[in-house]
């Protein structure tokens, strides 16, 4: 096993993957690839698999996609469910069901159908959420427009707290809390929104409460 790993790491030069795997058939004919390198284009009708320090996966998946590496980068079309892990997470395409993101840093730029969970220590998100969306980071910019209900967690300053900007429409109403709160032109909250924050930002279409000695994660 240790000589195995060992030429793997030596020929991730040369080689996209250590480990290529396409199993089944028809509908079921799926991927799986893993090691130092985890680089394909792919287009299968059922599920893929990524894992490695290099993550790099493009194409299109018909059912679940599922990507873990120090750094991902991906630009997909996704027939069903996304998890996307790493120290770096970039992702770009097309979700047609649920997407869960985790990451140092998260950088999203997608139209999904579903629901959206990200938690990353900086987060970016674009592109245009049709189900709900649940974030928590420490930095965060909301750049997306969702159609369902939002729950916007702030972590990682002034005592776990963190930061967002939100220039996207927001539709269905929900919660915002971060020690500071920024809405840039564009912002669009609709539906009735709670903003929990430090100061009271600029802007309309919400309620305010300051949050004082509160956790954003607490609420």
């Amino acid at each position: 096993m240790l000589k195995s790993f060992l030429f793997c790491a030596a020929a991730a030069t040369a080689l996209s993957a250590c480990t290529y795997d396409v199993h089944g058939r028809g509908e079921d004919r799926s991927v799986d690839a893993a090691g130092l390198v985890a680089s394909r284009n792919v287009d299968v009708p059922g599920d893929a698999e990524f894992s490695g320090m290099f993550v790099g996966a493009d194409g299109r998946v018909g059912r679940d996609l599922e990507l873990s590496g120090a750094t991902v980068r991906s630009n997909m079309i996704v027939g069903r469910d996304l998890e996307a892990s790493g120290g770096r997470v970039r992702f770009t395409g097309e979700v047609g069901g649920d997407a869960e993101f985790s990451a140092g840093t998260a950088d999203i730029d997608a139209r999904i159908a579903g629901n959206t969970e990200i938690a990353a220590g900086r987060v970016t998100l674009d592109g245009h959420l049709h189900g709900s969306l649940e974030m928590d980071g420490g930095h965060m910019v909301l750049r997306a427009d969702v159609d369902g209900p939002v729950t916007v967690r702030g972590h990682g300053r002034d005592d776990g707290d963190g930061r967002v900007e939100i220039s996207g429409r927001l539709g269905q109403g929900g919660l915002i809390c971060a020690a500071e709160v920024e809405l840039r032109a564009g912002a669009r909250l609709g539906g009735g929104f709670l903003v929990i924050s430090h100061t009271r930002p600029d802007g309309e279409g919400f309620e305010w409460e300051a949050l004082g000695r509160r956790d954003c994660e607490d609420l």
